[in-house]
């Protein structure tokens, strides 16, 4: 029996270890006041189309429903929460701080950090389009990963309409913008000479403060001059909080979400070949719902920040769940203790007592409650081959 390509089984053990780095984000997103908010895991495909590139389109999972209307699985949260938040958020007093936990489908070829289906943890920050906005999205980021284990993670910003000023700049033609924007992100040298000589050496240019000065020169269109000045003061705020070291701007990090329409970063380790979170600014997918507001967000890959800590040697822990008692013979007695706090696992009450201490024994349980006759008798277990101690009390009893 075999599971479709790119969707897995989670063993208890594996999922438990998922849910609590789930938590440790859910509670960072707490701690920035951001709510949480789902949407449909399915909706109509010209609803999701609004957010999707050429790239995203080819990879999203579509179907058509009884009434022939196309759908399609959402391959990433952001539209979907624009959707929502158009039509159903409006009236809330802006800014919005909105967060999710949820799965998201592409039909993308399966590999090591990239699956058919996958979770997504983000936020998205909706009303607010200062550089203020793009520090809290950036920071908070930070503290996600730092939350769940990885505290030295880098991250690397940039700013498309740093990009845009360069390649105007250069006077490159706007038919050819896009092919040359593709060349920047892939650092491809051949490509970037047909474009322009000058753009192989702003491709590669990386660093911080230093990075900024170099390309200063090259933009001339005052946006582009806006959009280093704020990518400044994101480093020297980030220099503030003591994580300027791993903060880096990136000429060449172009995110490929077709809404982005500025700001964009992305957390990594080294030690692996993809990113565990980015996002960015994109004030311009509200206003494609109606609703002319601007945004900044960023998702980050639970899966992804799964591998990143097991390469870490932070291997998933099979430790036992904790049961505290197995309850044979009595769905009052089982039903009175799961009433008081405990974790009760239940038995059939045709089990001899040296069968029970044995099922108890292999799920590390330290207590048995045997109802027989009107009575109540414990068996504690202890560690070793030692003989249980038997307790007989009437039923009912306190213990």
């Amino acid at each position: 029996m075999r599971l479709p390509a790119g969707v897995r089984d989670w063993l208890p053990h594996e999922l438990a270890r998922k849910r609590e780095i789930e938590q440790k984000i859910r509670a960072v997103f707490g701690r920035w006041s951001y709510q949480e908010v789902m949407t449909p895991g399915f909706e109509r495909f010209e609803v999701l189309e609004f957010g999707l590139g050429d790239t995203l389109t080819d990879e999203t999972f579509r179907f058509t429903d009884r009434q022939a209307n196309a759908m399609a699985l959402r391959p990433e949260m952001t539209t979907p929460i624009a959707r929502l938040v158009s039509t159903r958020m409006r009236e809330d007093p802006l800014p919005l701080r909105l967060s999710y936990i949820a799965p998201a489908y592409r039909y993308e070829e399966p590999q090591e950090g990239r699956m058919r289906e996958f979770t997504q943890a983000g936020v998205e920050l909706i009303g607010w389009g200062g550089v203020d906005a793009d520090a809290e999205a950036l920071f908070m980021a930070v503290e996600v990963l730092d939350a769940v284990g990885l505290s030295d993670a880098a991250f690397d910003i940039n700013d498309g309409n740093v990009v845009d000023g360069v390649l105007e700049a250069m006077q490159i033609p706007p038919g050819d913008r896009k092919r040359c924007k593709q060349a920047i992100s892939d650092r491809n040298i051949v490509a970037l000479r047909e474009c322009d000589p000058r753009l192989t050496e702003y491709a590669m240019l990386r660093g911080g403060l230093e990075a900024l000065d170099k390309v200063r020169p090259l933009c001339v269109t005052p946006v582009s001059q806006i959009a280093l000045d704020r990518l400044e003061q994101l480093l020297n705020r980030a220099q503030s909080l003591g994580i300027g070291g791993r903060i880096n701007v990136d000429f060449a990090m172009l995110r490929d979400l077709e809404y982005y329409t500025g700001f964009v970063f992305e957390g990594y380790i080294e030690e692996i070949g993809f990113s565990l979170c980015g996002g960015g600014r994109y004030d311009s997918l509200l206003p494609r719902f109606g609703f002319d507001v601007p945004a900044v967000g960023w998702m980050g890959g639970i899966e992804r920040i799964l591998i990143a800590l097991e390469r870490r040697g932070r291997h998933l822990d099979r430790k036992r769940p904790r049961i505290d008692m197995l309850v044979a013979g009595s769905d009052i007695v089982a039903a009175r203790e799961r009433a008081a706090g405990n974790v009760v696992r239940c038995a059939s009450a045709d089990l001899s007592d040296e069968a029970l201490i044995a099922d108890a024994r292999a799920h590390g349980i330290p207590r048995i409650l045997v109802a027989r006759n009107g009575a109540v008798k414990e068996l504690r277990v202890r560690k070793g081959p030692s003989t249980p101690l038997e307790v007989a009390r009437p039923f009912g009893a306190p213990h």
